[in-house]
């Protein structure tokens, strides 16, 4: 990082992105308060760069709010990536792809938070979009991507009876 904020600066798009890589690669290790604490920074730096809408800065609201979930404040991640979901949401069509990724994150997030029932939805409304996808011949990747969503349903309904169970710590 020292040596590409040497070269480009600090504020350049490139620096930011990297240090949103380096956000990721600390949460790879297990780092997540590092992680929060890069992303909120770089969230920080993102607004003021490149502005409260730029595709990047948004990435980067998805980062804290997941890097929160996953770091022991699942309440508070699971509500930023509601407020995000339901902003990307309005965009309609326009911002599809991103609003799929966010509705991802914040299905991780409630199962993470034990709240089954939404996820399951929610991840059912990725299931019928992904129904619905249709890639190029270069991006044939078989259904690999639905049946990893199943599986996910599948773990989900699992995780949600046994939370229902009498004596279950959920």
């Amino acid at each position: 990082m020292a040596d590409r904020t040497a070269a480009f600066g600090a504020d350049d798009p490139g620096t930011l992105r990297a240090r949103r890589s380096l956000g990721s690669a600390l949460r790879g290790v297990g780092d997540l308060d590092g992680a929060v604490a890069e992303a909120r920074a770089v969230l920080e730096d993102s607004v003021r760069v490149l502005g409260p809408d730029h595709a990047d800065t948004r990435r980067g609201r998805v980062d804290v709010a997941r890097y929160l979930a996953e770091n022991g404040e699942p309440a508070e991640g699971v509500r930023l990536l509601r407020a995000l979901y339901a902003g990307s949401l309005a965009f309609g069509p326009e911002r599809q792809g991103e609003t799929r990724s966010v509705r991802h994150q914040l299905v991780l997030a409630l199962e993470h938070k034990g709240e089954f029932r939404e996820a399951f939805d929610l991840l059912d409304l990725e299931i019928a979009a992904e129904v619905g996808t249709v890639y190029g011949v270069d991006e044939f990747l078989g259904d690999h991507i639905m049946e990893r969503l199943r599986e996910w349903r599948t773990r989900l309904v699992a995780a949600g009876a046994a939370s229902r169970r009498p004596g279950s710590a959920r």
